[in-house]
């Protein structure tokens, strides 16, 4: 009996042992194949993507704005905003057909090709037009304005040295100061072509606040010498300031003078720059440089001469500085539009208006000058010579031709049989630009 018990105790305990092995088994997991173990090798075991980069939209640059109060000062006024008014013939602008040339224009100086980049700013062979004026301009005496053919009452305020004033005409330096008391404005391309600056000739009037001023070009050699001016400006590159020390000109900049200028505190630098004309004027007769002026060479006539109809002018300049001229008959005025925006006076908020527009075309080319650190190049334009030009009165158009072989005389414009075209009295506006332009004129 005692043997029989401890057999089936035996029994029981290897049958406990078999099924606990057993169920062992069936719950191990099974050893991975060759095929399976490549396959691990093959497979990488998966990881999060990186989050792409982000895009970003870009925001429009802010229109500079009013920050601070400018600090008083006893000529300061301040300046409005320009006037956003679209311009009034929304049309848009055909393109322009090849303007009709005077007889005996072809093979002018303007199918010349324009001198290679790096030449000189200001040596260049003279070209004229095959017509040569018919006889000397008339000279203006006594009461008469010779830059604008007006009577003035007082002939001590025409008989001294006219200021040339140099402006920046950025969108930033919109709208000017004073310009619309200048007896003339002149506009022409700057570094690159890709925006213009002007240069305001005041006789006349003085304004107390005039600006934004800007740094010199080449091109302001020729114009000190055809008016015989005082130059206002800010300074100039190292290359133009070689080239102004080579002249006998009388100069007023920023780093000599600067008792002369004052910043705006309405505006960012470098569009922030101005002078008082009337403290310009004292500074004039301070250092000995004030006498009468030789100005000849423009010619006025209130008879209209012959021309075609032009009510509206597109100058195709660059984007940052295309203008629109439009004829105001009821003022008699060019009215001026740049970026389809009124150009104003910051002083008055008048809308600009000119009797004579005058596109003057002359060879440009890149010169040797160096303007700034991308290596820009100032730009060469033969002033000296003549070549095509377009004057615009009264609401139309006259064909002809500048010429100007003095240096120190102002730009004859004769028609193609070499009679001066008479300005409409009052101001001009001249547009100096590449002979290869073609405007549209409606």
């Amino acid at each position: 009996m005692g043997h029989t018990r401890i057999s089936w105790l035996l029994a029981y305990w290897i049958a406990v042992f078999i099924i606990t092995v057993l169920l062992s088994g069936c719950a191990a997991a099974p050893s991975p194949t060759p095929a399976a173990q490549a396959m691990a090798t093959i497979v990488p075991s998966a990881t999060p993507m990186p989050s792409p980069t982000p895009s970003y939209t870009a925001s429009p640059v802010p229109t500079a704005t009013a920050t601070a109060t400018s600090t008083p000062h006893p000529t300061e006024t301040p300046l409005p905003t320009a006037t956003e008014t679209p311009e009034p013939t929304a049309t848009p602008v055909p393109q322009a057909a090849a303007p009709t040339q005077p007889p005996g224009a072809a093979g002018s100086a303007g199918s010349i090709a324009a001198k290679p980049s790096g030449s000189s700013a200001v040596h260049y062979a003279i070209e004229f037009p095959p017509i040569s004026p018919a006889g000397a301009p008339p000279g203006y005496g006594g009461h008469t304005n010779p830059l604008t053919g007006l009577h003035v009452d007082d002939a001590n305020l025409i008989h001294r040295r006219p200021i040339l004033v140099r402006y920046g005409n950025d969108g930033a330096a919109r709208p000017p100061a004073g310009i619309a008391q200048a007896d003339i404005v002149l506009e022409d391309l700057m570094d690159a072509f890709w925006i213009t600056r002007i240069t305001a000739v005041f006789l006349r009037n003085e304004p107390n606040q005039v600006g934004p001023v800007r740094s010199a070009r080449p091109v302001n050699i020729d114009l000190l010498h055809a008016f015989d001016g005082v130059f206002v400006y800010s300074g100039a590159s190292i290359g133009v300031n070689q080239l102004l020390a080579q002249h006998p000109l009388h100069l007023i900049h920023e780093d000599y003078q600067g008792d002369l200028f004052f910043r705006s505190a309405q505006r960012r630098a470098p569009h922030n720059l101005f002078t008082a004309l009337p403290k310009v004027r004292e500074r004039i007769r301070g250092l000995g440089w004030e006498r009468g002026a030789s100005l000849r060479g423009l010619t006025f006539g209130d008879g209209v001469p012959a021309g075609a109809p032009a009510s509206r002018v597109h100058i195709p300049l660059p984007s940052s500085s295309t203008v629109v001229w439009t004829w105001d008959a009821g003022a008699g005025v060019y009215r001026r539009w740049v970026q389809g925006v009124q150009y104003t006076d910051a002083l008055t908020g008048e809308h600009i208006g000119v009797q004579n527009v005058i596109v003057l075309y002359a060879r440009h080319w890149n010169s040797d000058i160096i303007e700034d650190s991308l290596g820009s190049r100032a730009i060469g334009i033969a002033l000296k010579g003549g070549e095509r030009v377009q004057v615009f009165r009264d609401g139309q158009v006259i064909d002809g031709f500048w010429w100007r072989e003095d240096a120190n005389m102002l730009f004859q414009l004769i028609d193609a049989n070499g009679q001066h075209i008479p300005l409409k009295p009052g101001q001009s506006w001249i547009q100096i630009v590449p002979t290869t332009y073609q405007l549209g004129i409606q």
